[in-house]
């Protein structure tokens, strides 16, 4: 699916406000598939072990590893899909990380007309709330 690069949004910043107020999840799983990295915090990790009935030092072997100093549950080359069950829902939807919570709102998302159309693409959420603010023009 593409996008013209023509939208009626010339703003970015007010496309961006937009289509973030009419984001609904469709839960298809594509934001837990983008490579990149998920960086945990301590807290996160020991609520998430919790949850999984682990000790800290466990879920940290199991599922953690050190990229640049910091811990992550996901990156390229590690977890990919981090916990990303087969129905598409995520195994600590409750206890997910910060990044996780804040998707769509990742700067790299917004840096750009060509990051938002290539978003836009890869996210049936936001070509829902991208169609629903294309009709109301």
């Amino acid at each position: 699916m593409t996008f013209p690069l023509n939208t009626p949004f010339e703003n970015l910043q007010e496309l961006k406000k937009q289509l973030l107020e009419k984001f609904e999840c469709q839960k298809s799983g594509n934001c837990c598939r983008r490579e990149g990295m998920v960086y945990v915090t301590i807290p996160d990790m020991q609520k998430m072990a919790t949850f999984l009935g682990l000790q800290l030092n466990a879920f940290i072997q199991q599922f953690c590893k050190r990229e640049n100093g910091w811990y992550v549950v996901a990156s390229p080359t590690h977890r990919p899909n981090c916990f990303l069950k087969d129905d598409n829902t995520c195994s600590v939807y409750a206890l997910r990380p910060k990044s996780c919570k804040d998707y769509p709102n990742w700067p790299e998302l917004w840096e750009n007309r060509e990051s938002i159309l290539a978003e836009l693409s890869m996210c049936p959420g936001l070509k829902k709330a991208f169609d629903r603010i294309s009709a109301s023009k």
